[in-house]
């Protein structure tokens, strides 16, 4: 993020100076004086000239322009203000303060350039007014006169703000940046100019030829004035790398030298974009940094992880020439893994960079012997009570030649251990790295879950790529079994007032109890006073559950699902049990509009209504619980926005009145996935604890996205050298290509033929994910077909085809619509009509826009 921050110190600054011509000094000898010394052959020496004074070097005033019309005005002289010069090569700085009417002197300074700053109190600036630097520059025998004005920081005069329209983006993309200026200030600011980070981050924005026009003219706004401009720029291709996007700039009249502007600073998630890059694997032999003929390596397996996280991404084996393709992958950083009996000669062989220009490399290797991991566990303690907690020591040891990758704790058995205690060790991480002959130490505890003949058996193992068989460990220890006793009551809160009163306690209600160790599980129903009793259990965590007649629920903020039972005092719960929450509120959601367009904000108006006798407290919202794309309220990869406020998980929850009602508005930018699905979701369910209480209310709405039509361009072709670029040659001509709803039981939406040059053009297409299918003996491998069309935006890419053995033509067998191709024309681009697509994305699960709204609470 770009800090930039408002500097009482400034080392550029604006002033006029003129060069005051001094008289050339005369020197006049004195009279000869009579004396009584006696006569001398020589004259006597004359008397040295008298000495000139020196005039001032720098002569200036410094004044604070506190009504802005540009000249000194009676009081504004700055008093104290603190300035200093650095020039002409010398390393030391020379120093004077302004006095009572804003003067200040230099004296004795040798001929050349100086560079002046000036620090004064409360915030006051001076200015740099030209491009090149304002100095000063000092003659001999000449006083430089200096006007240095003052103003206020330009972030006190210009507010400025910046949007993306897109929270997310797929390369290849362009984002449309809009940029709103206001001048808060009361007179006219010239030449306002950006100052962007993108010099020094490649994934940022700032440098696209849309800011040429700004950063050549600048801006001119009036006192008052606002301004607002937009700049489409295309996504960086390291955008991608990094996975996100960014723009952080400052904006000033001359914003290189003053750096006290208004910053923006925005972001938004990257991917996408496809590349590729080819490597030959081998030994060196005769260090000519090539590999050629024997010393190539067949049947070698590379494996690329996600520099990132280390996660798997692809893997491959060498040919006969020791060389591996890897195409079609996300642009980003990769690490190469290499399995058997070989490792890189250099470490940083490793690193592999996608492109979407695609690349090549050599990979020399040495002989190693395979990573090999030997495990040890050691317990705090030889022998245990049933319920005590058990602390344990892994220690797994690199005994092989090479790295070991994506090592991870598989499982282990005998003691409950949460996997994220295992850090990025655990199963549900990447794993992580173990260099040959290296040690990692990994700590965890947890409760005793199985006891065998009064003895425990801590069992496991820990994997690595590549690896056949998990390196297990096994220890174990002596276990005295120990036992508890947990009882309580069980009652309707018929009155609501939070206690047990008399006629409230539940018979018959049934209790679920399932832990302990060893395992025990237990079903007990409550007596005619609402009582239930387990003695002599043992002793563990319990899951306990209750189910009651009449509807009545036992809520997770009443009674926690989870019991711990141990020697010593019994466990006595008093359960309180109430009326659903359906009925004791209702809940709706409404969207403020019936359709949007991307980058717009949702305004979604929430209400509450109570129908209970008592306050209920904590409400939060629970949305999307299917993490789709084009859901509000966040989903599995990204949490609830801010906007949510005090109904996101982990806030305090709102509170709702006995009887009474209550209105929120939350606000939240439209998710980037509508304008696959063409609507915009809102589902969510309300109450406390909304995850785990089932018999919460719910709410529902949507609108549609209006986003236009998109189009596809590009060359079909036949990678013949598998390069992954359209070589001379290989471009495929004269040949129908549909696109396709679906890969495999799609209808046909489009249809073109390829020209001269094998350029293919789709227009007016609907957003979404379609495939191109190709006619004659032709056909696409993998994902090499799929096209994510957005609207208003054109996307192009080259499609790679291989022979096909045996040719259907595409289209020729169309599943529950029969074939529509004949509707279509058969040369140039012709596409489905957009009424009757959307009858058909309806039934293949593309969602629709239909006319009319429904909400439903």
């Amino acid at each position: 993020m770009l800090k930039i921050g408002v500097l009482a110190t400034v080392t550029a600054l604006a002033f006029s100076s003129t060069a005051l011509a001094q008289p050339e000094p005369v020197s006049t000898p004195p009279a000869s004086a009579e004396t009584s010394a006696p006569p001398s052959s020589e004259p006597p020496p004359p008397p040295p000239p008298a000495q000139a004074p020196q005039p001032d070097s720098v002569a200036g005033v410094l004044y604070a322009d506190k009504n802005g019309n540009g000249v000194q005005d009676p009081g504004e002289a700055v008093s104290g203000g603190f300035v200093s010069l650095l020039g002409n090569g010398d390393s030391d700085k020379r120093s004077a303060r302004s006095d009572v009417d804003g003067k200040f002197v230099f004296r004795d300074l040798a001929p050349g350039t100086y560079a002046p700053t000036y620090t004064m109190d409360d915030g006051w600036v001076v200015h740099h007014v030209n491009a090149g630097g304002d100095l000063i520059t000092i003659r001999a025998n000449e006083t430089t006169q200096v006007t240095a004005r003052a103003e206020r920081p330009y972030n006190e005069q210009l507010e400025v703000s910046a949007t993306l329209d897109r929270e997310s983006y797929r390369l290849p993309a362009t984002a449309k940046i809009t940029l709103n200026f206001h001048n808060i200030g009361n007179r006219k600011i010239h030449g306002i100019k950006p100052r962007c980070e993108s010099r020094s981050r490649p994934e940022a924005l700032g440098r696209g030829k849309g800011w040429d026009a700004l950063l050549a003219n600048g801006l001119t706004l009036d006192a008052g004035q606002k301004y607002t401009m937009t700049i489409d720029e295309e996504i960086p291709e390291a955008a991608s790398l990094m996975g996100s996007v960014s723009l952080a700039c400052a904006f000033a009249p001359n914003a290189g030298w003053n750096t006290d502007g208004p910053t923006i600073s925005v972001q938004a998630q990257a991917s996408g974009g496809a590349g590729a890059y080819t490597m030959v694997f081998g030994e060196d032999r005769n260090a000519d940094a090539r590999i050629e003929g024997d010393e190539a390596v067949e049947g070698l397996r590379v494996v690329l992880l996600d520099a990132r996280n280390g996660a798997w991404v692809a893997d491959a084996t060498s040919g006969a020439d020791g060389r591996i393709e890897f195409g079609g992958l996300p642009i980003g950083e990769y690490r190469a893994a290499v399995v058997g009996p070989w490792t890189f000669a250099d470490s940083a062989q490793e690193r592999v960079v996608i492109t979407g220009k695609g690349g090549f490399g050599y990979r020399f290797l040495k002989s190693a012997s395979p990573a090999d991991l030997r495990v040890e566990i050691k317990l705090d303690k030889p022998r245990y009570e049933s319920h005590e907690t058990v602390h344990l020591e892994l220690t797994i040891t690199n005994t092989g030649g090479q790295t070991a990758e994506r090592v991870w704790v598989e499982w282990v058995d005998g003691v409950s251990l949460p996997d994220e205690q295992w850090g990025e060790f655990s199963p549900y991480f990447s794993g992580g790295r173990i260099p040959a002959g290296e040690s990692r130490t990994l700590r965890a505890s947890g409760r005793i879950s199985v006891i065998t003949d009064g003895e425990l058996a801590v069992v496991g193992a820990v994997a690595h790529l590549g690896m056949r068989d998990a390196s297990g460990f096994r220890t174990t220890a002596g276990v005295v079994q120990t036992v508890g006793d947990l009882g309580g009551v069980v009652y309707t809160d018929e009155n609501l007032n939070g206690r047990l009163d008399q006629g409230e306690v539940a018979a018959d209600a049934e209790v679920w109890l399932s832990g302990g160790a060893p395992h025990t599980s237990k079903q007990l129903v409550t007596d005619a006073e609402g009582r239930f009793s387990a003695k002599g259990i043992p002793s563990g965590d319990y899951s306990i559950s209750f189910r009651l007649a009449g509807g009545w629920i036992v809520h997770a903020e009443d009674q926690r699902s989870n019991v711990r039972i141990e020697p010593g005092e019994p466990l006595d719960l008093i359960v309180r049990a109430e009326r659903p929450y359906t009925e004791l509120f209702t809940a709706t959601a409404e969207l403020d509009k019936i359709s949007y367009v991307l980058g717009e904000t949702a305004k979604i108006t929430i209400r509450f209504t109570s129908t209970a006798g008592r306050e209920i407290r904590g409400i939060k919202a629970m949305c999307n619980f299917q993490g789709e794309v084009n859901h509000f309220g966040g989903n599995f990869d990204n949490p609830m926005p801010p906007g949510w406020g005090d109904l996101r998980e982990g806030g305090p929850g709102v509170t709702l009145a006995a009887g009474g009602t209550k209105t929120i508005v939350v606000e939240e930018a439209v998710p980037a996935g509508a304008a696959i699905w063409q609507m915009a979701v809102l589902a969510c369910s309300f109450g406390p604890n909304p995850v785990e209480n089932s018999d919460v209310p719910s709410a529902f709405d949507w609108a549609a996205f209006q986003s236009g039509t998109g189009s596809l361009k590009g060359r079909l072709a036949h990678d013949r050298n598998n390069n992954h670029v359209v070589d001379p040659g290989e471009t495929v001509t004269g040949a129908r290509v549909l696109l396709m709803t679906d890969k495999e039981y799609g209808f046909q939406l489009a249809e073109t033929v390829s020209d001269a040059d094998g350029v293919m053009r789709f227009g007016e297409l609907p957003p979404g994910e379609f495939w191109a299918s190709v006619d004659g003996p032709w056909k696409f491998e993998g994902d090499e077909g799929r096209a994510d069309i957005r609207g208003g935006e054109l996307t192009e890419r080259d499609f790679f085809v291989v022979p096909a053995l045996h040719v259907t033509p595409p289209g020729g067998d169309q599943h529950a619509g029969g074939n529509t191709g004949g509707a279509l024309a058969k040369t140039g681009a012709s596409v489905l009509g957009l009424g009757a697509l959307a009858v058909l994305l309806v039934v293949f699960g593309f969602g629709a826009r239909v006319a009319g709204r429904r909400r439903t609470s």
